[in-house]
């Protein structure tokens, strides 16, 4: 597999699992888990291999919430950018039709 194709199977997952943490129904899935683990008890208070599971889901989601986030704004700065372009094409049309109604 290319670097290229693991780059975009990687931004993909990211941009699935931004859009999927975000809902109800991932809050209700944890919700509904975090009941099973605290009614069967696998393991004793401190729950030390619940937090650490916990942990590591926080850190991936994390580093994919942020990747999908950095490609989001560059796709923003592009698009920035277009306008800004497109502004200064429409100014300066502007200025020459206001110079030839002046003349």
């Amino acid at each position: 597999m290319s670097a290229n194709k693991i780059d975009q199977l990687f931004q993909k997952t990211a941009d699935f699992a931004s859009e999927f943490c975000g809902t109800p129904l991932f809050l209700g899935m944890h919700l509904f888990w975090w009941s099973l683990w605290f009614i069967f008890r696998p393991e004793h208070f401190p729950f030390n291999f619940l937090t650490m599971l916990l942990s590591l889901e926080a850190i991936v989601l994390a580093i994919l919430i942020l990747n999908s986030s950095n490609r989001q704004g560059e796709f923003d700065r592009a698009i920035i950018q277009r306008d800004v372009n497109l502004d200064a094409q429409t100014y300066a049309t502007i200025k020459k039709i206001w110079e030839k109604m002046n003349e």
